[in-house]
């Protein structure tokens, strides 16, 4: 990467290269039994030249001819994209613990599924499907600004859930971690006992209701406020968050920050991938709208400061604004005081359908996989063809409660919330 840098110093007015580098071992079991395994490797190297105001992207996924590579990049520029504004400067970054080796591979990730397939499958009637993934990555990022940093990370993946009959819905939960650990037999239990009292159908009643949203569905929620707090959208007009920071969106009951810098967690980062320093970041915080993310590119066009969060979604494609460590805060309630508050309702355990709705504007209108119906604070079965609908930005004020403990999910690590006045449908 040395040698490359300094090739292309000498045909653009500034360069950024990018070099990845991932191994991956997973294992998946299906109905108990063994699906699928298998091993992966792959590396790459892109390159990023400025010259004149514009920029162009080349990579590889083998770095031998470099001169090629500086040319191809040097071609791209024709395109007329526009660069971003100046390359982060170098300082000291935090030291973070990013690794956690492990030993064992697809042999050890397999024991693990078999014991989370034999112990649910004792405690259950439904089709048990579980895996379980181990990757590491090695990432550097080198530009002609004088930064050179690099991070070895780690991180493991697993999955258990059952899936009602003739269905493809079911109770899940995931784990994340920086190494392989056993799924907790508390989150087993939780999946048995949420399927074992949900197993009977039942009827619900469509209208306005309280609805539980667990952590699987609050993602559908979070990822319309993702979306309108990203400064391309708020350069571009089009959220409904611009001109508003300092002002009570949301409950003040939820706060939502970015914690890039938590290495208690997989996947920390003290830079992001064009080089500029990570820091925690309040999006919102007890419902007031407190800042934006950007990347370098959109720091410059709103005149604001990068908040490095310009990530890569591989070597093929440049920066842009991305949230990769999104939480909400915990709140008072365990999810048991949670469902006997929410008395008579819906719980939504899973959705599908997440994007649907006009996501920017805080629409959603999601298919519930499955829907839990409960009485009296108790869960009497699972509701069939069911949906939510509304708008974040209305029902995201009418919390009445937040789970104390914050869970792994889609896009982030969210509490169970329960929620007021919710727009639910049924076919029954």
């Amino acid at each position: 990467m040395e040698r490359l840098l300094e090739i292309a110093r000498k045909n653009a007015d500034a360069a950024t290269v990018f070099g990845t580098s991932d191994t991956s071992d997973g294992v998946e079991f299906e109905n108990g039994r063994l699906k699928a395994a298998d091993t992966s490797l792959s590396s790459g190297t892109a390159l990023t030249l400025v010259k004149e105001g514009k920029q162009g992207l080349a990579y590889t996924r083998n770095l031998i001819d470099r001169e090629g590579l500086v040319r191809d990049a040097l071609a791209a520029l024709a395109g007329g994209v526009e660069a971003p504004g100046e390359l982060p400067k170098p300082v000291k970054l935090p030291k973070l613990a990013t690794a956690q080796e492990a030993a064992g591979g697809n042999a050890a990730l397999a024991e693990e599924c078999r014991r989370m397939t034999e112990w649910l499958s004792g405690r259950v009637k439904g089709q048990v499907n579980v895996m379980a993934a181990h990757s590491t990555r090695d990432l550097r990022v080198m530009t002609s600004s004088g930064v050179d940093a690099s991070t070895h990370q780690t991180s493991y993946f697993a999955m258990a859930g059952v899936l009602y009959p003739g269905s493809y819905s079911g109770v899940r939960r995931v784990l994340s971690a920086k190494a392989p650990v056993p799924f907790a037999e508390e989150d087993l239990r939780f999946i048995a006992d949420i399927y074992n009292a949900s197993e009977k159908e039942a009827k619900g009643v469509s209208g306005r209701t309280r609805v539980l949203f667990l952590p699987n569905a609050v993602f559908a929620l979070a990822w319309r406020l993702l979306t309108a707090t990203n400064a391309r959208f708020v350069y571009e007009k089009v959220s409904p968050l611009a001109g508003r920071i300092g002002e009570q969106v949301l409950s003040d009951r939820l706060t939502l920050k970015d914690e890039p810098l938590n290495d208690s967690l997989p996947g920390a980062r003290s830079l992001d991938d064009e080089g500029t320093p990570c820091r925690d970041l309040a999006l919102f915080e007890h419902g007031v709208l407190k800042s934006f993310y950007n990347d370098r590119f959109y720091a410059h066009k709103t005149g604001a400061a990068p908040t490095g969060h310009g990530y890569r979604g591989g070597i093929t494609s440049p920066p842009s604004p991305s949230l990769e460590h999104a939480t909400i805060s915990p709140g008072e309630h365990s999810l048991a005081q949670m469902v006997k508050l929410l008395g008579r309702g819906v719980i939504a355990s899973d959705v599908m359908g997440a994007h649907s709705g006009n996501r920017l504007h805080g629409d959603y209108s999601v298919g519930l996989a499955p829907g839990l119906w409960v009485e009296d604070g108790k869960i009497v079965g699972v509701v069939k063809d069911s949906m939510v609908s509304g708008n974040v930005y209305e029902d995201m004020k009418n919390v009445v409660a937040v789970e104390d403990t914050v869970h792994d999910a889609p896009m982030g690590r969210f509490p169970a919330l329960l929620l007021d006045n919710i727009s639910f449908t049924t076919r029954g």
